[in-house]
């Protein structure tokens, strides 16, 4: 009787194992980061060096209680950099602010391998490699890879078009999407090489740089559209340049600039949060509640459910109204007033892709710190007065 008991209690617990192995196998593909980042990879059973993660279990190793990693060497080298971007850009769809750096290459470099090492050690634990639907069928195909480094802080690299071997032979199938797959983890140690970005006519122009700490997070006016898996991205991105040594990081803060090019006078990384209370800066919504996700949108005529502005000493940058993804204003245009300047109301006169070309006009009016009004034409000059016809947008 005792065997036969025995035997049944081996039995279930082989059952509960195999239930388990299963569950976990299910959770290794997921709608990874990129386009846009929808997943939570923070749910990664090893820590940097491919060394299983406890930091959840034990209150001395808890997020709060540990040390920032310190990144030690170059992610790129300085001398191949044109510039690199400030956290917190308008994404060129339009539809949102996002919390990547956003790395582009000198000309002179351009149809070379570019290489990219591991600024810290750290840890792959997934990846995609797919077809990027904005580049040309000739282009080469995207490696996206995410990284543990342990203390709560991920680095994710995005446009890759080489990688080294033990990576390349886990992601061999060129997908159509971005979905990251879980991997088998691979410690990288700080220097070592990871892969190449490679541009080439038509490409992608620069690769995307993030770094997202779980012990930041970033404050919104309306925490609650940006809760949960709404905007995950956004909660916890930093500036990826602040976590280098004193003097790597002077090095790629003095290389920020913006999307067409410019470098900064003033060395600001940018943040991801825009809001700034009693300004137009930020996202916006046509959607007074909260809804699933803030990549999800639609078009109601001219304007979108979503609606970002953002500035800096290049442009400033308005997404997702009219018929152009992006719409910018230039310091030369005699309307351009940085966004977090904007208390009450303001007339933007939209430039084309280049200076002075008349694409039409935004007013905004701010109702209140969550509430604002936004009047929109492709054409003609600002009007004198807040128009009747506009829409109500909302934090």
């Amino acid at each position: 009787m005792i065997r036969v008991l025995a035997f049944v209690f081996l039995l279930l617990f082989l059952l509960g194992c195999v239930n388990t192995a299963v569950e976990l196998n299910n959770n290794g593909t997921s709608s990874g980061e990129n386009f846009p980042p929808t997943t939570d990879h923070s749910l990664n059973p090893y820590g940097s060096n491919g060394q299983p993660n406890n930091s959840g279990d034990s209150p001395a190793n808890t997020i709060e209680n540990c040390d920032n990693p310190l990144f030690t060497a170059y992610l790129v080298d300085p001398s191949y950099v044109q510039k690199v971007g400030q956290v917190g850009v308008v994404h060129g769809s339009g539809l949102y602010i996002v919390e990547r750096s956003y790395i582009s290459v000198k000309s002179e470099f351009h149809g070379e391998k570019v290489p990219v090492y591991a600024p810290v050690n750290m840890s792959l634990r997934s990846g995609s490699h797919y077809q990027n639907p904005a580049a040309t069928d000739t282009a080469l195909p995207d490696y996206a890879l995410w990284f543990d480094v342990g203390c709560g802080v991920e680095v994710n690299l995005a446009h890759l078009k080489e990688v080294v071997e033990p990576i390349a032979v886990q992601l061999q199938e060129v997908k159509s999407d971005s979905r990251s797959s879980q991997l088998s983890p691979i410690s990288f140690q700080a220097g070592d090489l990871m892969g190449y970005f490679i541009y080439n006519e038509g490409d992608v122009a620069g690769f995307d740089f993030i770094v997202r700490d779980k012990k930041v997070v970033n404050e919104f006016i309306n925490p609650e559209r940006y809760s949960g898996y709404r905007a995950g991205n956004l909660i916890n991105g930093v500036c990826p340049y602040d976590y280098f040594d004193p003097t790597k990081k002077q090095e790629y803060y003095n290389l920020l600039g913006g999307g067409g090019g410019t470098l900064f006078s003033i060395k600001d990384c940018g943040h991801s949060s825009r809001d700034v209370a009693g300004t137009i800066s930020g996202m916006w919504f046509l959607d007074e509640e909260p809804q699933e996700s803030i990549y999800e949108g639609y078009k109601d005529g001219d304007y979108g459910s979503t609606l970002s502005i953002v500035g800096d000493e290049e442009r400033i940058t308005i997404g997702n109204l009219g018929p152009t993804p992006t719409s910018w204003v230039y310091p030369n245009n005699p309307t351009y007033v940085l966004p977090e300047e904007v208390t009450n109301e303001h007339c933007y006169q939209i430039d084309g892709s280049t200076p002075n070309q008349n694409a039409g006009w935004v007013y905004f009016k701010l109702v209140s710190t969550t509430e604002a009004r936004v009047s929109y034409s492709s054409t003609g000059t600002c009007p004198d007065s807040f128009p009747e016809n506009s829409k109500t947008y909302y934090k």
